[in-house]
C-alpha cells in the first residue's frame, strides 16, 4: 500500500513539473510575442494606426495679387476644389480608375497605376471646374478626398495678357510679370494634420499640429488700367483693317520712364493660357527685333546737331537718289532743295544720308549706344532682347549710310520708345519702370521702385532742337494722320523693308510700318510707339500707324487731365 502511494505521487509530480514546464513555454512565447509586437514590429503597426486615424491637409496659401497704378486688380485668385486619392483606402482601384477617367478627361490605365501605388497620398486632378467636382463629389468612391487650393484668376482675360504672364498648376509663375516677380508673389504652403475616428470622419477639434500657410506679395504696376484698355482697342482696329503679321503699341511716360500700357497682337485670353499657341503668348514688345526703318532718322539727325555736324540752316538737293561708295540708294520722290528740318519732315532719304556720312562713324556708333540701342533697357520683365547693332569694325563701307536711314539695325519696340523719350524728356533716357512698389496683405509698402535716369545723351538744346523739328512732321510732313484736335504733337513716321535672306536683299513686299512720337510738344507727358509687320494693302507708316498713334493720344491726354496746348 505504502508503495502505491509514492507511484501516485510521483505521477502527480509529473504532471505538476509538465504543467509548468507547458507554463513557461507559453510563458515566453508570450512574451516573445509581446517582443515582436512592441519592438520589432511596433513601427509598422503605428503606421498602420497613424494611417487609418490620422491625415494632413495642405494649407493653401494664396498668391499676391497684380494691381494697376490704381489698384485695380489685374491678377486674383479663386477657390477651387482639387481631387486626390489615398491609395490603402480604395477598394477597386480598376473601377473607381475607370469612372474617374471618363469625367477628367484621363487616361483609365495610368490612373489605376496612382492609384494602387503604396503611397499615402496622390494627386488625380487639380483645381476642378465647380461642375466637375460636384460630379465627381456625388460618386461618393471611397479614398477619394477634396482639398481646397486658390487658383490663378485674370478677371480682364486677355487684357495686358502678353505681359502679365501666368502661371502653371502649382501657381508658379511661367511667363511675364508673374515669372519675373514670382519669389515676391508667391505664397508659402502650410500643412494641417487631424485626427479621424473609425468611419473616417474628423474629429471635433483634434488638430494634432498646424503650421500655417503664408500668402505672397502682390506687385502694384505702373500700367494704367484705362490707358491699356484705351491701346488695345486702337491697336485692335488697325489690327482687323490691316491683318498684319503682328503689332505693338506702347504708351510711357517720358519723364519718369513708366510704362503706362503695353499691347501686343496677336493675344490670348490669359484664363485659358493652355489652348493658345506659344506664338500668340509672346510679349513682342521686348522680345521680337525689327529694322526701325526712317523713325531711326531721329537719333542720326539729333547726333549731328549735337555733335557738330549740321546746323539748321543747312541745306540739301535730292535729285530722287544718291551713290555713296559706289550703291546707289532711292528715295520715293526727288525732293528738290529742303533745309535739315524738311529732310526730316519728308523723310527724305538722300538728305539724311548726306548728314548722317558728315558724322565719324565711331562717334555716331557710341551715340547710338547711347540712346540705349543693342543693349536691354534692363525692364522688369523675362525674355528681353538686346536688338542687333554691330560693332564699328564689322560695318561694311556703306553701313553709315545705311544706319543712317534706320537700315542695318535691329531694335525692339520698347528701346525706340525709350530712346525717342530721350527727345522728349530735354536728352536724358529713363529706365522703364513697369511695377511701382511691392506690398504685403495691409497694403504696407515692402519695396519702392523709383524712376531712374540711365545717363544724359544730348544736350537739353538738342533735344528741343529736334522737338520742333518733330513737331513740323506731324504738322504739315509725313505724321499729318497723327494730328492730334486742341493737342501739338511731335513724331516720326517709318516704313522699313524687310530684309529677305532667301534672296539676299531687301524686299519690295514685305515691310513694317512705324510710327514714335510724343505729345504735348512742349512738356511732353506721353510718349506712344505704334508698330504694324507686314501689314496688308497699305503699308506706310503715315497711313497705317499714324491713325492709332492718334487715337491713342486724343483719348489719353484728357483722361490724364493734361490741359490742351
Amino acid at each position: 500500500m505504502g508503495h502505491d502511494i509514492l507511484v501516485e505521487f510521483s505521477e502527480k509530480n509529473k504532471r505538476i513539473f509538465f504543467l509548468f514546464i507547458l507554463f513557461i513555454i507559453i510563458f515566453f512565447l508570450l512574451i516573445y510575442r509581446l517582443y515582436n509586437i512592441q519592438v520589432v514590429g511596433g513601427g509598422e503597426l503605428n503606421e498602420l494606426a497613424r494611417r487609418e486615424h490620422f491625415t494632413s491637409y495642405v494649407l493653401d496659401g494664396k498668391r499676391g495679387v497684380i494691381f494697376d497704378r490704381n489698384l485695380k486688380r489685374l491678377a486674383v485668385n479663386v477657390e477651387t476644389k482639387s481631387l486626390f486619392a489615398i491609395p490603402y483606402k480604395i477598394e477597386k482601384p480598376e473601377e473607381t480608375a475607370r469612372l474617374l477617367a471618363t469625367r477628367l478627361s484621363l487616361s483609365p490605365k495610368d490612373l489605376e497605376k496612382e492609384l494602387i501605388k503604396e503611397r499615402y497620398f496622390v494627386w488625380v486632378d487639380r483645381k476642378l471646374t465647380t461642375e466637375k467636382y460636384e460630379e465627381i463629389k456625388s460618386l461618393n468612391l471611397p479614398g477619394l478626398d477634396f482639398v481646397t487650393e486658390n487658383k490663378r484668376f485674370y478677371p480682364k482675360e486677355s487684357l495686358a495678357a502678353n505681359f502679365l504672364g501666368f502661371v502653371g498648376v502649382d501657381n508658379q509663375g511661367l511667363e511675364g510679370l508673374e515669372l519675373f516677380f514670382d519669389e515676391s508673389l508667391k505664397s508659402q504652403a502650410g500643412l494641417m494634420v487631424m485626427e479621424r475616428d473609425a468611419s473616417g470622419a474628423k474629429i471635433p477639434l483634434s488638430i494634432e499640429r498646424i503650421h500655417p500657410s503664408r500668402n505672397g506679395l502682390s506687385i502694384v504696376l505702373t500700367i494704367d488700367e484705362v490707358i491699356q484698355y484705351i491701346t488695345e482697342e486702337a491697336l485692335q482696329k488697325a489690327f482687323q483693317q490691316y491683318h498684319p503679321k503682328s503689332a505693338v503699341a506702347i504708351v510711357v511716360n517720358p519723364k519718369t520712364g513708366e510704362i503706362l500700357s503695353m499691347a501686343v497682337r496677336p493675344s490670348f485670353n490669359i484664363n485659358n493660357y493652355q489652348e493658345t499657341p506659344g506664338e500668340n503668348r509672346r510679349n513682342r514688345a521686348i522680345t521680337d527685333n525689327y529694322e526701325p526703318g526712317s523713325t531711326f532718322k531721329i537719333f542720326t539727325i539729333a547726333t549731328a546737331l549735337e555733335n557738330g555736324y549740321a546746323q539748321l540752316s543747312d541745306h540739301f538737293n535730292c535729285k530722287g537718289w544718291i551713290n555713296y561708295q559706289g550703291t546707289v540708294i532711292r528715295d520715293i520722290d526727288p525732293h528738290g532743295y529742303q533745309d535739315l528740318t524738311e529732310i526730316v519732315k519728308n523723310s527724305c532719304n538722300v538728305g539724311i544720308i548726306e548728314v548722317g556720312t558728315r558724322i565719324d562713324k565711331n562717334i555716331f556708333a557710341e551715340s547710338i549706344h547711347k540712346f540705349g540701342f543693342g543693349q536691354k533697357t534692363g525692364v522688369a520683365l523675362p525674355g528681353e532682347s538686346t536688338g542687333l547693332f554691330r560693332p564699328v569694325n564689322q560695318w561694311s563701307k556703306i553701313s553709315i549710310a545705311s544706319l543712317s536711314i534706320g537700315q542695318e539695325i535691329s531694335v525692339t519696340p520698347l528701346q525706340l520708345i525709350m530712346g525717342t523719350s530721350v527727345i522728349a524728356n530735354n536728352g536724358v533716357l529713363m529706365k522703364p519702370l513697369i511695377v511701382s512698389k511691392i506690398i504685403d496683405d495691409e497694403f504696407n509698402v515692402i519695396k519702392q521702385f523709383h524712376p531712374e535716369e540711365v545717363r544724359q545723351v544730348i544736350s537739353q538744346n538738342t533735344a528741343q532742337t529736334m522737338s520742333r523739328i518733330l513737331q513740323q512732321v506731324v504738322e504739315s510732313g509725313t505724321g499729318t494722320r497723327a494730328k492730334i484736335k486742341h493737342y501739338t504733337a511731335c513724331g516720326k513716321t517709318g516704313t522699313s523693308q524687310k530684309f529677305d535672306f532667301s534672296l539676299g536683299r531687301y524686299s519690295n513686299e514685305k515691310f513694317t510700318s512705324w510710327f514714335v512720337g510724343f505729345a504735348p510738344a512742349e512738356e511732353a507727358e506721353i510718349a506712344i510707339l505704334v508698330m504694324l509687320d507686314e501689314p496688308m494693302g497699305s503699308y506706310y507708316g503715315g497711313t497705317v500707324a499714324a491713325p492709332v498713334f492718334q487715337e491713342i493720344a486724343t483719348k489719353t491726354l484728357p483722361y490724364l487731365s493734361i490741359p490742351p496746348g
